[in-house]
């Protein structure tokens, strides 16, 4: 089962060339609680599988 650390969600956030208000956009939840989802090592599962789902953001190529 996929299940990063906090340091491990937000490098694959930034790998994928995602900012949490890009972020926050897309998943219609707000930059707060994007901060308080990568930051959490406890977060619900789905979290996790969503970031493992998250495409590469086209904006950023």
């Amino acid at each position: 089962m996929y299940k990063p650390s906090k340091e491990e969600f937000k490098a694959e956030m930034k790998r994928k060339g995602w900012t949490r208000p890009q972020l926050a956009e897309r998943w219609g939840k707000s930059e707060t609680w994007i901060s308080k989802i990568a930051g959490n090592d406890e977060r619900d599962q789905h979290w996790n599988d969503a970031l493992a789902g998250l495409p590469k953001n086209k904006s950023e190529l």
